[in-house]
């Protein structure tokens, strides 16, 4: 059962490392969707919490109120929403704190990026459309539905992000479709190029082979396709054969973008990094 808790911060513009704005608001603790792939599940403060990722959401409740003092404060020209929490998961229905957030930032003509994979966004196209809202990448995928029942069990459908990104991009917002993670033999990359052909860019993450929980992510892939079991095992310990199967991803993304006139950006992991925490680097074609 999903526990939500009404609680104080001291601040909520903090710098971020990922190079999408000085800093970051993240309206809620915790997301309702548990992705078992969510880097988050890593954080020091996640791994303090006795209550498992996804069962707990914190809401920041004093957040607009120390946004417009922190504004005047700090003075920022771009600002992140969304590095560690769902700023559109369900409990924004009732609380509305994003919505709050926006305006503000509207108001005080701070320009915004925002990530997120709810299709709930919609209800915010008219804040969005007010000049501020410079980029929106939105995760999607398209993985079978017992992979997405082990991955990402309460996440919304594939399908609903999809009409939502479809939505985004005929009111004329900047939506970059976010294929994450590319999971080898298993993702239906082609399919994307053609469910998007709106979209002006789509950017591709590869899984992460090194984080915390990779071993449980891998059993549960191998659990539903079990004769990938050997060759995700080979992804952990051998090096090489890491190299050469994103090499052969990244040419055959490449080739489709280049077939569907596409702009695309891919963002790979190397063999013994964790995660860069940059948008604007990774290999891109067109």
């Amino acid at each position: 059962m999903l526990k939500i808790t009404e609680v104080k911060t001291d601040r909520i513009l903090n710098p971020t490392s990922i190079d999408l704005g000085e800093y970051v608001i993240n309206p809620y603790v915790g997301c309702e969707y548990a992705c078992l792939y969510c880097y988050v599940r890593s954080n020091k403060t996640t791994k303090r919490r006795k209550t498992p990722w996804g069962d707990y959401v914190d809401i920041r409740s004093n957040s607009s109120e120390l946004l417009q003092k922190e504004i005047l404060e700090k003075k920022p020209k771009t600002i992140l929403l969304g590095s560690t929490t769902e700023c559109f998961q369900p409990v924004e229905k009732g609380f509305h704190l994003t919505g709050k957030l926006l305006e503000i930032l509207n108001n005080n003509g701070i320009s915004y990026v925002i990530l997120t994979r709810s299709p709930y966004i919609v209800e915010y196209i008219p804040l969005l459309s007010r000049q501020n809202c410079k980029a929106i990448y939105f995760t999607v995928n398209n993985f079978n539905r017992s992979i997405k029942q082990y991955l990402e069990p309460n996440s919304p459908s594939f399908e609903s992000r999809n009409t939502a990104v479809e939505m985004l991009i005929h009111s004329g917002l900047p939506v970059i479709p976010y294929y994450s993670p590319v999971i080898p033999w298993v993702s239906d990359i082609e399919k994307i190029f053609y469910i998007f052909d709106k979209a002006r860019k789509i950017e591709f993450e590869c899984l992460n082979f090194r984080l915390n929980n990779i071993l449980e992510i891998v059993n549960c892939i191998s659990f539903a396709e079990p004769l990938l079991k050997d060759k995700f095992y080979m992804l952990l310990n051998d090096r090489l054969f890491y190299e050469q199967t994103w090499s052969a991803i990244e040419m055959q993304i490449s080739g489709y973008a280049r077939h569907a006139q596409k702009e695309c950006k891919i963002h790979r992991h190397d063999f013994d990094k964790y995660f860069q925490n940059t948008y604007s680097s990774g290999s891109t074609s067109i």
